[in-house]
């Protein structure tokens, strides 16, 4: 009887001692590709298939964990990315890069972040993106669109994007 209940304590207990790093990721922006479309004026003229946007969605990486926050302010973690499409066509192919290295939150100095500096696919499974240490803040990405052209037609695309943040890696 006294095993069980010690078993029993030390599984309600347990969860509580085992608490580990928790990361959440926080992104700002919005982004729209019609913003920056070329005018369709004269029939033969070549035009580019690919559009980088103008606007910039900013990616956060903090501790959801405010107990243990002290703890280890240099906790590893990596993102990966993939998207969810509504309504998409497969010859539309979106990629990203990260194109700053964003700030360190509540600490002077650089933040260490790596990776994701060159353009790369987004697909729908989910892909390792860039790696860092600590709460950094305001990580900047760029976007751009390949492959749209006047055989599409006329029509609304969109996607979402899905980031997941690990610890430890």
């Amino acid at each position: 009887m006294i095993k069980q209940v010690l078993k029993l304590v030390g599984f309600v207990f347990l969860p509580c001692m085992l608490s580990g790093q928790q990361l959440v990721v926080q992104i700002e922006g919005d982004v729209y590709m019609n913003e920056n479309l070329p005018a369709i004026s004269e029939a033969g003229t070549d035009y580019s298939t690919a559009l980088e946007t103008q606007s910039v969605v900013y990616v956060s990486v903090l501790y959801d964990d405010q107990l243990n926050k002290g703890k280890n302010p240099n906790e590893k973690w990596r993102v990966f990315l993939h998207k969810q499409n509504m309504e998409w066509n497969d010859a539309l192919v979106l990629e990203t890069r990260r194109t700053g290295s964003g700030s360190r939150y509540n600490h002077p100095g650089n933040p260490n972040i790596s990776d994701g500096e060159n353009f790369r696919q987004i697909t729908n499974n989910p892909a390792y993106f860039f790696r860092g240490r600590g709460e950094i803040v305001q990580i900047p990405l760029a976007l751009k669109l390949n492959g749209f052209s006047l055989t599409l037609g006329a029509g609304d695309f969109e996607t979402s994007l899905v980031f997941t943040v690990y610890d430890d890696w």
